[in-house]
């Protein structure tokens, strides 16, 4: 599949993500799947872009996982991503630590910039955003609310994306307190075939239902 770039305007910002994004409405419906590239910019002007991660489980609009790299990304359409970010870095005389997200139809290999967001001078080094392992997953536990409870948020890593995701799995079975609504939803989908073969957002929703 090859990269076709459709860049739009997007707003500006300083927050730098830790853990799933949720600010914003979720993929549509379809093959659109969401992904961001971290860029680092040194105060000597050098630039560097992380692996695409991806916003692969959600829920009410919320991001609940997000795992780096995407699953089954063509490397040519990962590399046209890091690119763009790159020049949306450059373009934009970023300093420090920057994510650039993007929307990106899985069938016709089109996607575009919707939203770009710096933390100038953060003092953060590369090491920062990528991942500790051969593969990350990111996962958000919202908290109960009636019982005052805050969110949770995992960092799960393995040689291998079976072994990230057992992993997961194992530490959500093993959490303390009440398993919650997005607890059991979060097993359900990680142990869901449609996950582990690599569907994510819609399609993955579509598929389990």
């Amino acid at each position: 599949m090859g990269a076709n770039v459709s860049t739009v305007t997007s707003s500006g910002g300083a927050r730098r993500r830790r853990g799933p994004p949720t600010d914003f409405a979720g993929p549509a419906a379809g093959r659109e799947r969401r992904l961001d590239i971290h860029v680092f910019v040194s105060p000597e002007g050098e630039l560097a872009t992380g692996r695409a991660w991806e916003r692969c489980v959600w829920r009410d609009a919320r991001v609940l996982i997000a795992e780096c790299p995407a699953p089954h990304l063509p490397a040519s359409v990962e590399s046209a991503l890091r690119g763009v970010a790159a020049s949306v870095a450059r373009d934009r005389a970023w300093q420090g630590m920057g994510t650039v997200a993007f929307s990106l139809d899985d069938r016709s290999g089109v996607f575009r910039v919707i939203r770009a967001e710096a933390q100038p001078r953060s003092g953060a080094a590369v090491a920062d955003f990528e991942p500790v392992a051969a593969h990350a997953l990111e996962v958000r536990i919202d908290g109960c609310a009636d019982r005052h409870m805050p969110c949770t948020h995992l960092l799960v890593c393995g040689a291998t994306r079976g072994e990230a995701l057992r992993r997961a799995y194992r530490a959500l079975s093993e959490m303390p307190g009440p398993a919650g609504v997005d607890r059991a939803f979060l097993m359900n989908r990680i142990a869901s075939r449609a996950y582990c073969t690599g569907l994510t957002g819609t399609r993955l929703d579509q598929a389990v239902g």
